[in-house]
Formats: structure tokens, sequence, C-alpha cells
């Protein structure tokens, strides 16, 4: 029989937070046109943040009246596009998107650069030039954005 110690020993459990997710494929990306459009956004834009793009797309929607399907909430002078969070992440999860580690933006990968050569040429999505002219013209306005992001992640860095 084993010897009890003065001291008692304390186990230390670990927690699982289960939650549960819709796998994204490249198919479900080929059938989903709003997902097709933004990633043609951010090849139009090389680079865009996050922020900019939820700027860009309530601008596309509040200045130019095109609707690209998403619900866009105003609190003051922040944009919050829920679906577009969803969006960007299975793009970046089907690793047709990345992120610069630099300064933050979102960019096409090589994947994804084939991937909309690829599909473009199959697919016909109605309005798309007109969609990527008008984000050409709303680019001057949403870079002030895209740099605040970069300075504040350089200045951060740099801590």
């Amino acid at each position: 029989m084993p010897e009890k110690s003065g001291t008692q020993t304390t186990q230390k459990t670990k927690e699982i937070k289960v939650f549960s997710t819709q796998v994204v494929t490249i198919d479900h990306i080929k059938k989903d046109k709003r997902k097709l459009i933004l990633l043609n956004i951010v090849r139009t834009c090389n680079e865009i943040s996050e922020k900019g793009l939820a700027h860009l797309i309530a601008l596309l929607k509040d200045e130019k009246n095109i609707n690209l399907g998403y619900t866009i909430l105003k609190l003051g002078s922040k944009v919050v596009v829920r679906e577009l969070l969803e969006d960007v992440k299975a793009l970046l999860y089907t690793g047709l998107i990345e992120v610069n580690p630099k300064n933050k933006k979102l960019m096409l990968t090589s994947n994804g650069h084939e991937f909309l050569d690829k599909v473009m040429s199959q697919i016909a999505i109605e309005n798309l030039d007109a969609i990527l002219k008008t984000v050409e013209e709303l680019k001057p306005k949403i870079l002030p954005l895209d740099e605040e992001v970069a300075l504040v992640v350089s200045t951060s860095s740099r801590r």
C-alpha cells in the first residue's frame, strides 16, 4: 500500500471548447457568386485591409447602389459587415487569399490567381466589370483606412 505524504497534489485539467463550423471547399466557392466577386475585388485592389474592405462594400451600397448581398451596420464611424468576416475566413481557409504579415492586408495567393483565371473563364457574373470599375473609382477613399491599418501594425510590431 502506498504511503500518503503530507502534501496534496492538485490535478490540472484543460477545458476543451467545441464549436462547429461548416467546412468550405473550393467547389463551394465556385458556386458562391458573392465570394467570387470578393476575390475579384481583392485582386483589383492588390492588397486591402479587412477594415478597408468593409468600408468599400458600404460605399458600393451607399454611393453607387451596388448591393453585394451583405448586411451593413454602421456604429458611428465604424462599419460592421458580419457576413464579410465569414467570407474572408472561408477564402483564407481554402488558401485563395492570405494576410500579408507586414501590413495585415488581404491579398490573393498564387492559387487564388489561378483559381480566378480558371473559374472566371467558365462563369459569367452579372455586372462584374461595372463593379470592378466602381471599385477602382472608390479606391482613393479606402486608401487612408488601409494606411491607418498598416501604420497601427507597424507601430505595434516595434514595441
